[in-house]
């Protein structure tokens, strides 16, 4: 497996080869897509599927909390303009409505990059409906290289 080199240019091919590639495995398993990345902001799909669902056939907190925090590192990546190694500081995560049976979209932006701390934001929608279902505020660390 070739794995994307931190000097890549971030574009879309890249990003989603890099999701494959340094995430660990359970995150793989949820088929998350970048579907756009534009600098700082990101977009990126979670695929409705049962076996992310809780009673009540509800996508669990769990998983939309995984694709908050993967949908930041994207945004760090555009923020800085490089592949660079970063780690969750802090995720405070508010659920607004059920996720039921649709795929979920996350559009993440960043508030304030520095050199050390990235700070963020991410809000999921289900796929055809506007209103947000989760919010999410968070900090990221930029890891030395």
């Amino acid at each position: 497996m070739t794995t994307t080199n931190l000097d890549s240019p971030i574009t879309l091919d890249t990003a989603n080869q890099r999701l494959k590639e340094v995430f660990a495995p359970w995150i793989q398993e949820l088929n998350l897509t970048i579907e756009a990345i534009d600098g700082d902001t990101v977009s990126m799909r979670l695929p409705y599927s049962d076996s992310l669902c809780r009673s009540g056939s509800m996508v669990c907190g769990q998983a939309l909390m995984a694709l908050i925090d993967t949908c930041m590192v994207y945004v760090c990546y555009g923020a800085l303009n490089s592949y660079a190694d970063c780690a969750t500081v802090s995720q405070n995560t508010s659920f607004l409505r059920p996720v039921k049976g649709k795929d979920v979209i996350a559009t993440g932006k960043a508030v304030k990059a520095g050199r050390t701390l990235v700070f963020g934001e991410v809000t999921l929608r289900c796929d055809g409906d506007d209103r947000p279902v989760c919010v999410g505020a968070l900090t990221y660390a930029v890891l030395p290289s």
